[in-house]
């Protein structure tokens, strides 16, 4: 079988990562565009993935008409497609092992949208989606200037740029690099995947381990200072339990692949800087 991917979100990180490593052919375009296309264009398409997102949708309570989640379920409905919905691991209860059974507990407007928007998809489309529920994706795009929300990797940047990094002893959390992430839908589209997946490395990793990795190649003299809450994360230690994906489709990935990825995105950010 043939695969076609449309992606919707020219301005997202995880976009350009798309372009860069998909083997699938794909078109990519704003989520303003999709709106216009017809169902005619919509057909060539065997998977769509939505990588849009607006700040009422990530700061204000659930509103339909902000969730293009939602919006495009709606709009590809009588179509025979596979919507890609990216979740997040913050709709769960924070603890170790978190398994997709486990109990949901979110906290913020963000999270609760997300799994409002869920459950919106999985009426629409019956079965006709695959639902990635990500931790913490690292990459970096030097041009990506637009933010929504901060993640990890946003906060990594902050801190390095005043020349310190902050301690986390014992504190560990779940990181895939986006180019593991690529990998892992390439192969989900290629076996025509539905459901509901934890999309995650599966494995503690600790923070200090990463942090030195992602500062690998930074040549400025860094200094090492106690954590601090609202400068670099919360001390919050969890990780996805990935089984459910990897029975699917056979993950190879280990500490060292994580650590190889994390060293190539230090070399990208500081030969940039």
């Amino acid at each position: 079988m043939v695969h076609n991917l449309l992606i919707i979100g020219k301005k997202s990180f995880l976009a350009k990562s798309l372009k860069k490593n998909i083997s699938i052919p794909y078109k990519l375009v704003s989520f303003e565009d999709f709106l216009e296309k017809k169902n005619k264009y919509l057909k060539k398409f065997t998977h769509i993935i939505n990588l849009t997102s607006n700040s009422k949708f990530v700061l204000n309570k659930y509103n339909s008409k902000n969730d293009h989640d939602f919006i495009i379920a709606n709009r590809i409905k009588k179509l025979n497609l596979v919507f890609i919905l990216i979740s997040t691991r913050k709709i769960y209860k924070v603890k170790p092992n978190i398994k997709e059974t486990d109990k949901l507990e979110p906290k913020c407007n963000y999270s609760k949208n997300k799994l409002l928007a869920e459950k919106k998809t999985m009426n629409i489309l019956k079965s006709n989606y695959l639902i990635l529920r990500l931790s913490n994706i690292l990459g970096f795009e030097s041009t990506t200037k637009r933010k929504l929300h901060y993640t990890f990797m946003d906060r990594f940047l902050a801190s390095v740029k005043k020349n310190i990094i902050y301690k986390n002893p014992g504190v560990f959390k779940d990181f895939l690099s986006a180019f593991m992430f690529v990998k892992i839908l390439n192969k989900l589209i290629r076996l025509n995947s539905k459901g509901i997946y934890n999309v995650s490395f599966g494995k503690k990793v600790y923070l200090d381990k990463i942090l030195n990795w992602l500062n690998y190649y930074n040549t400025n003299k860094v200094n090492k200072v106690e954590f601090k809450k609202t400068i670099l994360d919360n001390q919050d230690s969890f990780f996805l339990n990935n089984y459910k994906l990897n029975k699917e489709i056979n993950l190879n990935f280990n500490l060292k692949t994580l650590e190889i990825d994390c060293k190539k995105i230090s070399k990208k950010i500081f030969h940039e800087k």
